[in-house]
């Protein structure tokens, strides 16, 4: 049979600002064919071009961008070059990156149901349907609230339960569990699955989560350079992982366990999944590692001045919709502190307090023992510096560097000194080549760089990130926190919220948990982590070094500590 889609040589390069320029090719000759009812991975770098390829396949690219292609991309037998993007769109379904990008009816239950109305569906199909997709993202419970009310996880959940109502032929998602929680993520890959196997549709997905493509993918796209790098079974391609760490992708990390075991003591092991890995380890012995001592009691945090203080913090969305209740939290100056949580759970709330972006319902915010309820957010920004978790909320200037300079300038700064930091900021983030570009003309992953660089180069004494490594390959991830690792090292104080759980366990001594808008436990990392009821109960879980550490009887939490 011939494939539902095919692109033939495929290249594009988006409009220039003149017509004399030369085009800069996104994509560069990408050959690609995918056979009805395949589950396809797509992976590759930050700005490769993973999004331009989602969106030439329902003809997005080039009908309603323009710019200039070359090739040819074949949808169900139909060239995209000459039929509409509302035609291709009934066999594409595609989920954005970003989901505010497509919502905008008044409810969930609207938003899920516009789709099924186009499709001229009948009253009580379109019923079901909706009480399917929404029960299979887990907003069952959530049908009459207002889209742009909820979290950002949330509102991602709610964009692909719009297209998966509608059941199309090809669906293609874009970073769809980008700012999902753990569990979160593993549902909405399970619910993926279990339509191509219901309905016979077929998958595209980009996406950086490796232990989900190796668990649940036929095959695994590896795009570099604007080409096809690799097309390989997700069965084969992590094992070994050296060739997809060496370009920066992400690797289960179980996989990374077996082959540095093989490196170091001479072994075979070939596993990317947990089951896998317990059985090829029930007998291997891990002691000289160190991991066979018991898990340290819970400590007293450590001594550090308090900086930051919610008192009895609550919080209401317009005065009835409780988000935090009886938050009592102190972060000392200097400390490295992660905020984790299923989605909803009130973790953007609360950062939002930090620096007064929200104010308290009822209780106090201290900054350095002072209640800031009558400090301007301008006066608390020069202490308190704020990434949020979608870069479009905070990217506003014509250019990168124009971008970064603003929150120097905005301090009064001269001009040298604004430039300096500037420079050093653009440097540090890997963002010089892009310093004149428009900020919009990015990929979503370079966006977010950007937001970053711009708070960094502020130079506050607190920096509070919101889901910061969202879209970021796995070399970008890892510069960032080598950057925060720095500066807390520095003394900069770092509050971070993430659902990155390996992050966490890596980098984040201490681990902060919200629960229904409440702090349901403040610890140690390393006695989190080896607490799965706890995590469980918040739709977490811990990294797959920790789990397998936990079914062989060994208190692990990174890979340094089953294989030094």
């Amino acid at each position: 049979m011939p494939p539902i889609l095919a692109l033939h040589n495929f290249s594009y390069a988006y409009p220039t600002h003149s017509p004399t320029a030369e085009p800069v090719w996104v994509l560069d000759g990408v050959d690609l064919a995918v056979q009805a009812g395949e589950f396809v991975a797509i992976m590759g770098p930050t700005g490769v071009g993973k999004t331009t390829l989602c969106l030439a396949l329902n003809g997005i690219v080039p009908h309603s961008t323009g710019g200039t292609i070359g090739g040819e991309v074949w949808i169900n037998g139909r060239n995209s070059r000459h039929h509409p993007v509302a035609e291709l769109a009934q066999t594409v379904g595609l989920v954005f990156q970003e989901p505010e990008t497509q919502l905008f009816n008044m409810t969930v239950e609207a938003e899920v149901a516009f789709g099924l109305e186009t499709l001229g569906l009948p009253p009580a199909e379109m019923a079901q349907r909706i009480a399917w997709a929404l029960e299979l993202v887990g907003m069952g419970d959530f049908r009459q609230r207002s889209p742009f009310e909820l979290s950002g996880g949330q509102k991602q959940r709610v964009a692909i339960a719009a297209i998966l109502a509608m059941k199309p032929p090809v669906l293609v998602l874009d970073e769809p569990t980008a700012n999902l929680d753990p569990i979160g993520k593993r549902e909405v890959f399970a619910a993926v699955e279990t339509l191509r196997q219901q309905e016979g549709i077929t998958i595209i997905m980009v996406s950086h989560e490796s232990e989900q493509i190796a668990a649940f993918a036929d095959r695994v796209v590896v795009l570099d350079n604007g080409k096809v790098a690799t097309d390989a079974p997700a069965a084969t391609i992590f094992t070994p992982p050296t060739r997809l760490r060496q370009i920066g992708l992400s690797v289960p990390q179980l996989s990374e366990l077996a082959d540095c075991l093989n490196q170091r003591h001479a072994t075979q092991f070939r596993f990317t999944q947990l089951d896998e890995a317990a059985q090829a380890l029930i007998h291997w012995t891990f002691t000289a590692q160190g991991t066979d001592t018991p898990l340290p009691t819970p400590q007293p945090k450590v001594d550090h001045a308090p900086l930051l203080t919610l008192d009895s913090l609550s919080y209401a969305y317009d005065g009835t919709q409780a988000a935090l209740n009886g938050i009592d939290l102190t972060i000392g100056a200097g400390e490295f502190v992660a905020i984790v949580g299923q989605n909803g759970s009130g973790k953007t709330t609360l950062v939002k307090h930090l620096n007064g972006l929200l104010r308290p319902t009822q209780g106090r915010v201290l900054l350095n023992g002072a209640d800031i309820a009558a400090t301007p957010v301008a006066a608390l920004a020069r202490t308190v510096g704020y990434v949020f978790q979608n870069p479009d909320h905070m990217i506003f200037s014509a250019t990168v560097r124009e971008e970064v300079a603003a929150g120097p300038r905005n301090l009064g700064l001269p001009e040298a000194e604004i430039a300096a930091r500037t420079t050093a900021a653009l440097r540090q983030f890997g963002l010089l080549p892009f310093a004149e570009t428009q900020p919009a003309l990015l990929g979503f992953g370079l966006r977010r760089k950007v937001s970053i660089a711009a708070v960094v180069a502020m130079q506050t004494a607190v920096l509070v990130l919101d889901e910061p490594t969202s879209g970021l390959d796995q070399r970008s991830t890892d510069e960032l926190m080598a950057i925060l690792t720095d500066l807390n090292r520095q003394g900069r104080t770092i509050v971070l919220i993430t659902h990155d759980m390996r992050l966490v366990a890596d980098h984040v001594p201490r681990c902060v948990v919200l629960h229904n808008g409440r702090l349901l436990a403040d610890a140690p990392t390393r006695h989190i982590f080896q607490q799965p009821a706890l995590l469980q109960q918040t739709q977490l879980e811990p990294p797959p070094i920790a789990q397998i550490g936990q079914r062989l009887g060994f208190p692990a939490l990174t890979l340094r500590d089953l294989c030094a």
